[in-house]
């Protein structure tokens, strides 16, 4: 019998081993390894689990054969937990492009040809600038919708017209930028615009996770062990990609933030076997 399995959005698809093999693959497991956490799910799966249920298998055996990995799987949790402790979204979307060589920026308020607009990033690179919407959703299944691309398309084209006339800055491209997905309809209007658009598994040949993946750009909420108070106080201290902490003079950085010496060791030292 077939196992069906219930996607976030309420959807039931057939179970997929080799998609649990590519998710651990792309997180760096070794190949015997990631064969065994597909002959683990196949083992401990039931029809109507939820894909949640069946991600806490691969974290439960990811964390007894190969830790950084399992951490690695956690991405899409480490993004969220960084606006709580007081780091934006946008911050972080401007960090991982300023690694592809994007001069970055987070502006004021620019003033379009009819009405003023909050810009979360503008990035240029080879002479031309994005100007770049950052979506950030607290829980999987929530899409973007057609409405915030229309939005964030009319907001570009009232800079562009703006910008004709000395209001703001010259914008060459409009981009969406989410760590959740798009809907069909927002995809399809975007594309018909000409459009970046840009989420966790979108597009598919290069979705957000990969251009984080490619440089391991993960944020230090990666790590489990940190605590909310000691992530909120490296934050503030400036660490905030994990190859930030992987370099860090463990003395230096406790006299910077409080956080106890041998806390700080442990932590420099997962950093290093994620980035691996």
């Amino acid at each position: 019998m077939s196992i069906t399995i219930i996607k976030s959005t309420g959807e039931r698809e057939p179970l997929n081993l080799e998609k649990v093999k590519r998710a651990c693959g792309r997180a760096g497991a070794p190949v015997q390894v990631c064969e065994r956490v597909a002959k683990e799910v196949e083992a401990q799966a039931r029809d109507g689990m939820t894909t949640k249920e069946i991600y806490g298998i691969v974290q439960e055996v990811l964390n007894k054969e190969h830790p950084p990995v399992a951490a690695r799987l956690n991405l899409r949790e480490a993004i969220i937990k960084l606006g709580p402790i007081g780091y934006d979204f946008e911050k972080y979307v401007a960090r991982v492009l300023a690694a592809y060589g994007y001069k970055t920026e987070l502006p004021p308020i620019l003033q379009g040809a009819c009405t003023t607009h909050e810009i979360d990033v503008l990035a240029t690179k080879e002479g031309r600038t994005a100007m770049i919407e950052c979506k950030l959703r607290h829980e999987i299944g929530i899409y973007i919708s057609i409405k915030d691309t229309m939005s964030t398309w009319a907001r570009f084209l009232d800079l562009v017209d703006g910008s004709q006339i000395g209001k703001c800055p010259h914008v060459d491209e409009c981009w969406l930028v989410t760590n959740s997905r798009f809907s069909h309809d927002s995809i399809q209007y975007g594309h018909c615009k000409n459009m970046v658009m840009l989420s966790w598994d979108h597009p598919r040949e290069r979705p957000l996770p990969a251009w984080i993946d490619d440089k391991r750009l993960y944020p230090i909420t990666i790590i489990e062990r940190l605590g909310t108070e000691t992530q909120k106080r490296l934050i503030e201290a400036g660490y905030v990609m994990l190859h930030d902490l992987a370099k860090a003079d463990p003395e230096e950085l406790a006299q910077k933030t409080g956080v106890p010496l041998e806390n700080l060791k442990a932590c420099i030292k997962e950093a290093g076997l994620i980035l691996k």
